[in-house]
């Protein structure tokens, strides 16, 4: 896999993880939320790693990590 491919690979999971992040939030499941945030953390921190830029938008369309508090 080339750099570009790479790169490309890389901001649609990113894209699919904030949304799946979103739609975790959206239906009040907390589980979902924990493991869609760490999933999302992790590619994020792959981007940075690789110096990938992703459209940074924080960890989801709202830009919180939804976590309870």
């Amino acid at each position: 896999m080339g750099s570009s491919e790479f790169a490309s690979d890389l901001r649609r999971r990113v894209r699919e993880a904030r949304e799946a992040l979103d739609a975790a939030k959206a239906a009040g499941d907390f589980y979902a939320v924990d493991v869609r945030t760490g999933e999302l953390e992790s590619l994020l921190r792959l981007a940075v790693e690789h110096d990938v830029d992703v459209d940074e938008g924080g960890l989801g369309a709202a830009g919180d990590s939804g976590q309870r508090r």
